[in-house]
């Protein structure tokens, strides 16, 4: 898989892993719910700037994304230690 491939589906699984639904990630991004969708299936093509934005909705540098341990998994912890 490559880097940028890694990063888009990173964002599904922190998303998922903050307990955060496409609706509401469209609502805090002001994106429609399609293009939220689209941005984090692999091989779609997202501009850096929407790259930003996704990043910065749930509250993640964008090189978090793209790290070798992902923001998800450190947000999935985080999360079950609650």
């Amino acid at each position: 898989m490559s880097y940028w491939k890694e990063g888009l589906e990173s964002i599904k699984h922190t998303r998922k892993a903050l307990g955060v639904s496409l609706m509401e990630m469209a609502r805090r991004t002001g994106l429609h719910r399609e293009q939220v969708a689209r941005a984090e299936r692999k091989g779609i093509d997202v501009r850096a700037s929407t790259l930003l934005i996704l990043a910065r909705a749930l509250g993640v540098p964008v090189c978090k994304l793209f790290g070798k341990e992902g923001q998800h998994e450190r947000a999935a912890r985080s999360k079950r230690r609650r």
